[in-house]
Order: C-alpha cells, then sequence, then structure tokens
C-alpha cells in the first residue's frame, strides 16, 4: 500500500510531509508576488523597491557586466536579495542613489532598471 495513503503513522507522517510543502510553495510565491510583483520562476520583477524609491524594468536586451558597469559608472554592488529559493539580487554602484540599477538574472547577464520620477 502507498504510504500516502496508509492508515497507520508513517501514513499520517507523510500526509502532513505534503502538507508542509505545499503550503510553504504556495506561501513562498504569494510573497513573491506581493514584495516583488513576480512569481518564484522568473527573476524580472517590472519594478524593483530600493533606495526610497521604484526602479523600473527598461524594455531593452539584457546587458553584460562589462556593459552593466560602462552604464552604472563604476564597479556593481549587490544591494539586496530575496530570501527565498531563487534569490532577486540587484546591483549598483558607489554609494549614492544611482540612476540604474541592475538584477542578475544569468552568469554574466543582468536586467537594467531606471528610477523612476515619481
Amino acid at each position: 500500500m502507498s504510504p500516502v495513503l496508509a492508515t497507520n503513522r508513517a501514513g499520517n507522517l507523510v500526509r502532513a510531509l505534503i502538507t508542509i510543502a505545499l503550503l510553504a510553495l504556495i506561501m513562498r510565491t504569494a510573497y513573491l508576488l506581493w514584495v516583488f510583483h513576480t512569481p518564484a520562476w522568473t527573476s524580472r520583477p517590472h519594478d524593483i523597491h530600493y533606495c526610497g524609491g521604484w526602479y523600473e524594468r527598461q524594455e531593452t536586451a539584457d546587458v553584460s557586466g562589462a556593459q552593466a558597469r560602462k552604464l552604472a559608472g563604476g564597479r556593481l554592488k549587490q544591494v539586496m536579495r530575496s530570501p527565498v529559493l531563487r534569490p532577486i539580487a540587484a546591483y549598483r554602484p558607489g554609494s549614492a542613489c544611482p540612476r540604474y540599477v541592475f538584477a542578475k538574472v544569468g552568469e554574466d547577464t543582468y536586467v537594467t532598471y531606471e528610477i523612476t520620477n515619481d
């Protein structure tokens, strides 16, 4: 008999673990949608909240690390990371609030975000 269908302790344990896993997956997706406006299967949210303002994704092709450093005018530094299995990291240069923020989506691939004029 399958452990899921069993009526003994093993069946109860398996059912409890499956329930916990499903709840964790649902809550993780809800958290990502609420905070980052993106589901778990993408690292390209439409906007990122950083440095007291909102950065909007640019509808341009992904850039390499060298292109991102050139556009940013300096070395890129990680500034935030989501505490989930597939983290979203934003990178920026220097210590001031930058005009551009970059989300790393590959080994050397970044999505460009520009600060909005709100």
